[in-house]
């Protein structure tokens, strides 16, 4: 079971029919990955204030302490979220000019907005943290890593794709719970990762 999982309880209301369906929707990402979003779809404002009798200190080796609110699971969310694939895009072994390009400017991009979402969980919730890759992450960073030649540089795409569209499940999922700058962000994130789908499946094409 994921870490992100362990984090939010289980719920009996709305927010587990949203996890259901989103679960069903989750794709060719894998079972952790249906796990992350599912739980996110079943996050909300409400649910983030019942957190506090759980022991965050023993989850998955996380030493969190409960969110106050969605802006706050969001911002960690994305930020482990975003671990995954600046992890991916440093072990990945890419043969082509374009793939190598690619892959730093996204490391780039991706460590650039999560120091950005750490130094407001830092300015708005006193709240520093240590970003941690999830499961579904690291199988694509241990499949992107056992690729080899020309093979490496489509799996590093198909990989980005799917990180991508898994970032925009889950954001998709807590996006009506957001507020002011933190729910620009994710707008904007889910923007500029809609347009790289599309580039890189355009490349991955030839």
């Amino acid at each position: 079971m994921s870490p992100l999982r362990l984090i939010l309880p289980r719920f009996a209301t709305l927010g587990a029919a949203a996890a259901l369906a989103f679960t069903t929707a989750c794709g060719d990402t894998g079972d952790e990955a249906a796990e992350d979003t599912a739980a996110i779809a079943a996050t909300t404002p409400a649910d983030t204030g019942m957190m506090g009798g759980m022991d965050h200190s023993k989850m998955a080796g996380m030493n969190r302490t409960a969110p106050h609110d969605s802006n706050q699971v969001f911002l960690r969310m994305m930020s482990d979220h975003h671990e995954g694939l600046i992890m991916m895009s440093d072990s990945a072994r890419l043969q082509g000019a374009t793939a190598k390009a690619d892959a730093a400017k996204l490391k780039e991009k991706q460590q650039r907005e999560q120091q950005e979402m750490m130094s407001m969980l830092r300015a708005t919730h006193n709240d520093s943290i240590t970003p941690m890759m999830m499961p579904s992450n690291r199988a694509m960073m241990d499949s992107t890593m056992r690729a080899a030649g020309a093979a490496a540089d489509s799996a590093y795409y198909h990989h980005v794709i799917n990180h991508h569209r898994e970032g925009i499940r889950m954001t998709e999922a807590i996006l009506p719970h957001l507020t002011g700058e933190v729910k620009a962000m994710a707008e904007k994130m889910m923007a500029d990762q809609r347009k790289e789908i599309t580039e890189f499946e355009r490349k991955m094409r030839g």
